[in-house]
């Protein structure tokens, strides 16, 4: 175990970032670099822990690689590492430094102050450039860009099972079925499957419903169904451009439907919705991308989503700073690896994840401005038909 945690660690490590790009290859290595210092802790603290961490060690990192990345929340927020159990986010924000039509502080581009004059004459009357003489040899008024920082704490979760060495003995000679890999692999999918419901629980709580898909107030003369299910679409869409109305930063760039809203798109006649083929996202919870909106706006539908839930859209910025709210990982996925109850001699083993979460939503500490990323668009799931 020593000698997979130092000279081989390294190796270790680019074997399992394989195939990642981006910000998911960078929360990868810094999510590993803190397992690895887990596990040296565990390695030497005896020789009853050292040899649960190297049994679990051969699952607990595989099993890493493929629940990590495939996080809905890579998706749909900022995600920024922690390196301890408290940290901090960082987001950007530009102001205006120089008082002017506005006063000094005050947040530039933003969709309730813009100040029109500001680089020129900074008449609000006559906002347009002044003359050359008047500017000649001035630097102009300035814009300061600020970080602001928000703390965030790690949380747990945690989850344990056991089980019978009778029972493994049998599954083992019967079915060929390793009953410890199992269990971890179904303790590890059950988190991460929290995980995502926790996130897309939050985002909805904080988006508004702008617009409501009511198949029977669909106005027009439709030949077909999937006429009128092409308005859920054209809905979609508008509260997509309400986000980049409210934001300034662009149109809503991904949604997140359940199966009920995915049945009403995929059967729309005139709608700009493509069916996804390869290189799409497909976590081990069933939540997926399922295909794009107009070529733009990614489309992920939530398997444990009833029909009546709203169709949920955002925007996510390029730079993981730029986002509605912000998953922070710390130690991604660790086990005790298998233990024995010293009451029943029985093997048990637990699973524990601690990641932090955070919204934006403070405006005395930060923008303020979670719920301008979100939108919704409700469905009046009795009124739709499908023939």
């Amino acid at each position: 175990m020593s000698e997979l945690l130092e000279s081989r660690w390294q190796e270790t490590k680019n074997a399992l970032l394989e195939g990642l790009q981006g910000n998911k290859k960078s929360v990868m290595a810094a999510t590993l670099e803190n397992t690895k210092q887990y596990l040296s802790e565990a390695a030497t603290s005896g020789a009853t822990s050292a040899g649960n961490v190297a049994t679990l060690n051969r699952v607990i990192l595989p099993v890493i690689r493929r629940v990590m990345p495939t996080v809905i929340a890579n998706e749909l927020v900022g995600v920024q590492p922690m390196t301890g159990p408290v940290g901090q986010i960082h987001t950007l924000r530009v102001r205006y430094a120089d008082a002017g039509e506005f006063a000094a502080g005050t947040e530039a581009l933003s969709p309730f102050e813009i100040a029109q004059g500001y680089s020129a004459n900074s008449s609000s009357s006559t906002a347009k450039a002044a003359a050359t003489a008047a500017l000649e040899g001035q630097p102009g008024k300035k814009l300061s860009i600020q970080i602001l920082k928000q703390t965030v704490e790690a949380k747990s979760r945690k989850l344990s099972a056991r089980w019978t060495f009778e029972s493994a003995q049998d599954a083992q000679s019967q079915h060929g079925i390793d009953i410890e890999a199992e269990i971890m692999a179904a303790l590890a999918q059950e988190i991460t499957a929290e995980i995502d419901q926790e996130v897309l629980g939050s985002l909805r709580t904080l988006a508004g419903t702008y617009e409501t898909y009511d198949q029977a107030a669909v106005s027009g003369t439709a030949t077909f169904v999937g006429d009128e299910h092409a308005a859920l679409a054209v809905q979609i869409n508008r509260v997509g451009n309400l986000i980049a109305q409210r934001t300034r930063r662009g149109a809503g760039n991904w949604a997140v439907v359940s199966p009920f809203a995915l049945t009403i798109l995929q059967s729309a006649t005139t709608s700009a919705f493509a069916r996804t083929t390869e290189g799409s996202f497909e976590a081990p919870t069933n939540t997926k991308m399922v295909g794009t909106l107009n070529n733009a706006m990614r489309v992920y539908v939530d398997s444990y989503a009833a029909d009546n839930t709203p169709v949920l859209v955002g925007y996510k910025g390029s730079s993981e700073s730029d986002a509605a709210a912000f998953y922070c990982p710390y130690i991604p996925l660790m086990s005790s690896g298998v233990v024995l109850d010293p009451s029943t001699f029985e093997p048990v083993v637990s699973f524990m994840t601690r990641y932090g979460y955070v919204e934006l939503s403070n405006t005395a500490s930060s923008l303020g401005n979670a719920g301008d990323y979100l939108g919704e668009v409700g469905i009046t799931s009795g009124n739709v038909s499908f023939s």
